[in-house]
């Protein structure tokens, strides 16, 4: 774990927010840390052991646990690009972690849906989702007896993955050791069945877990999230915030169950 050589955010104490009528500021106050995830230069993670996974895993939950402690931290966002066009500028294998103290816009709106819907059913509506995607099976793509990776009923793209716990967990540092080795067994699993399926596709995949303070949340419940940059997003979806997927969750799910 090291720092950023170009980072997004930088170490302070003050925040130096500004207000001006409708113009408003923050200084790019936080961290951000590169993992670096094995001492060879010619691995991906798709080849890497599983038990060399969990040991990435489990530095991003130990990083997370220590990067909450400032005050200052609203959020940390834990990702990977996969590819020049997942924005990836170094070749040797490795991920970054942002802590930033904020919580954007797209985020807030994933956390007041989640509890709208607890508010109206009664239930997290992620684990609703996954039971519903158990149920119905045809977009699994992997599963454990702690995991499941599946293509979501209405990916936004090509391929598009999640990987949600069974247990409900809102915020990413909840993770046991034990399931980190399940997670790091599905991940590896499904990375190499995408990269079978479309020959090491350039790839992006986050950790979308609850901000910080919110990790008792009824509501919300972590997943990692892996979009492959197998296509553009152009002026329709730029315009009108709805993207088109050209081809349907369960071929998609289909052609990466048959890779392994």
């Amino acid at each position: 774990m090291i720092p950023n050589k170009f980072p997004a955010l930088v170490a302070a104490e003050d925040l130096c927010r500004s207000s001006h009528r409708t113009f408003r500021s923050l200084a790019a106050v936080g961290g951000h840390e590169v993992v670096v995830e094995h001492p060879r230069h010619d691995l991906a993670l798709a080849t890497m052991e599983p038990a060399h996974v969990a040991g990435i895993l489990r530095a991003y939950r130990d990083r997370y646990v220590a990067l909450q402690q400032d005050p200052i931290i609203e959020s940390i966002v834990i990702f990977k690009n996969h590819g020049e066009r997942a924005g990836t500028s170094l070749e040797h294998p490795h991920s970054q972690i942002v802590a930033a103290p904020i919580i954007s816009s797209s985020v807030r709106t994933r956390l007041e849906e989640a509890a709208r819907f607890h508010e109206e059913e009664g239930e997290c509506l992620y684990c609703r989702v996954l039971l519903d995607e158990l149920d119905v099976g045809e977009r699994i793509v992997d599963s454990h007896p702690d995991f499941v990776a599946f293509v979501p009923y209405a990916a936004l793209s090509p391929y598009h993955l999640w990987i949600y716990p069974r247990r409900h967990m809102a915020s990413y540092d909840a993770i046991r050791d034990d399931e980190i080795t399940g997670l790091a067994e599905v991940l590896t699993r499904v990375l190499r069945r995408l990269s079978s399926a479309l020959n090491d596709p350039d790839f992006n995949f986050t950790i979308r877990s609850a901000p910080v303070g919110e990790g008792s949340s009824h509501s919300f419940h972590w997943y990692l999230a892996i979009v492959a940059r197998t296509s553009h997003v152009a002026g329709f979806e730029l315009g009108s915030g709805i993207f088109i997927n050209s081809i349907r969750p369960e071929e998609a799910a289909a052609h990466l169950r048959a890779q392994l």
